[in-house]
């Protein structure tokens, strides 16, 4: 946790939102407020998460992952209820379509019903709906881009009511990668390139995106058949095997994309995660791939000394959850 003072319950403004990360090896937490000149960090926290209560991305033991909220709010001291969470996994979809300019409103929403019946595997009656409009096509100059995102309603509602057992509220739940871009976008923001990728290793997966002046264009959810003891080790055959293994995905992943979309690869990486060996497999990657790989410096960013938090890199997704403070909800 950030030890922030003073050590007595802060009270702040309703501009105070928690991003709240559900991760098969801990539950992180990152809580930002909104200031004149920007965000300030309020704090970090994460809990372990129970043996078995996330499996495959999914909540299974509510009573087990409770207990543990509710230890990751006691750790927080702070007054805020406000949260935004995420869903990911095999139960989420998100497409971008292209839809006539012409269509607004009930209309607009009826075509999108369309579409999600088109291009998703549930039932509609099983599913939360979500769209927004990105802009106009550059393709088709009539119509606009709108990004359609849909989950599990029950995989929603089970995060929610999760969360509201300890007294959060829940305001927004947003697709993680989604919520990842965010966060590239928030710490990186200028120094950007028209397309990039981002790699966020978890315990038990990892997830690739390419982003693209600003839009989520390709997305990969891929197992890692790690040794994820590795988490917290730092040294060892086994991390040498970790990185090199990592470094395969992510050659693999690259590959995919181009061959797909037919376009050229990233020319930025940007790492995220709790993998303790995330510089070098940094230095690593930059040598096997020849591109720019960067690492997220919250330290920098929010003038914090976060030295005793050797895991903040983890806290990509919880960055992007805490700054849709204000925003509409995805899902």
């Amino acid at each position: 946790m950030l030890r922030l003072k003073p050590q007595f319950k802060k009270r702040l403004s309703a501009d105070t939102f928690i991003g709240i990360d559900f991760g098969s090896h801990r539950i992180k937490a990152l809580a930002l407020s909104r200031r004149r000149h920007g965000y300030h960090l309020e704090g970090m926290a994460s809990v372990v998460t129970p043996n078995g209560a996330i499996i495959d991305h999914q909540l299974h033991n509510i009573p087990q992952l409770v207990e543990a909220l509710t230890e990751l709010r006691a750790s927080f001291n702070l007054c805020s209820n406000n949260v935004a969470t995420a869903v990911t996994g095999s139960s989420v979809t998100t497409k971008v379509v292209h839809v006539p300019a012409v269509f607004t409103g009930e209309i607009l929403a009826l075509h999108m019903q369309q579409e999600a019946a088109q291009h998703i595997a549930f039932p509609l009656d099983e599913i939360s709906l979500d769209y927004e409009i990105l802009g106009q096509s550059e393709q088709h100059p009539d119509r606009n881009k709108v990004l359609l995102s849909a989950a599990r309603t029950d995989h929603i509602q089970a995060r929610v009511h999760a969360l509201h057992q300890v007294g959060w509220r829940t305001k927004v739940v947003d697709i993680g990668s989604h919520a990842l871009a965010r966060a590239v976008s928030f710490l990186w923001g200028s120094r950007l390139e028209q397309r990039i990728a981002v790699l966020d290793i978890g315990a038990q997966s990892m997830t690739f995106i390419v982003i693209e002046q600003g839009e989520v264009i390709h997305q990969r959810l891929q197992p890692l058949a790690l040794g994820i003891s590795s988490l917290a080790m730092t040294e060892g055959d086994n991390v040498e095997q970790n990185t090199e293994l990592i470094e395969q995905h992510v050659q693999r992943n690259i590959q995919l994309f181009c061959s797909h979309s037919g376009q050229a690869p990233p020319s930025q990486l940007f790492l995220f995660g709790g993998y303790p060996q995330l510089p070098r497999l940094a230095r690593q990657l930059a040598q096997a791939l020849s591109l720019s790989v960067m690492l997220p410096d919250f330290n920098h960013t929010f003038g914090h000394d976060l030295s005793d938090y050797s895991h903040a890199s983890a806290f990509g997704t919880a960055l992007g959850l805490a700054l849709r403070s204000g925003s509409p909800c995805r899902i």
